[in-house]
């Protein structure tokens, strides 16, 4: 089971992580070490921080590891199942360079 699923298709961590997002949101920073003791499991701990650092939506606070703070390609918009590694359908409305170039052909 991919990670994305054992965070999604489990309630109370689907419920931690959307805790999590809300925060970083509102806050500019979040409890890092209460979503990771919801998640309960290192491997998924893992995979989840390197996904969230990897896309620069967090990095951790310099004097506090236990705290995140929203990354330079945080977006206050990103959903839920996209933070959770999902692919979003469409995250923003602005098309793609391949959508616009069809979009050019066909008004041509």
């Amino acid at each position: 089971m991919k990670w994305t699923e054992r965070i999604l298709d489990f309630p109370v961590r689907a419920a931690a992580v959307d805790d999590f997002l809300k925060d970083l949101r509102a806050h500019g920073t979040a409890d890092l070490n209460a979503v990771l003791a919801t998640l309960d499991e290192s491997e998924l701990c893992r995979e989840a921080l390197d996904y969230w650092i990897g896309n620069d939506w967090i990095a951790f606070a310099p004097n506090a590891p236990t705290i995140a703070l929203v990354g330079s390609a945080f977006v206050p918009q990103r959903t839920l199942r996209n933070f959770c590694g999902e692919a979003a359908e469409r995250d923003e409305d602005v098309p793609s360079a391949s959508e616009e170039e069809s979009n050019d052909h066909e008004s041509a």
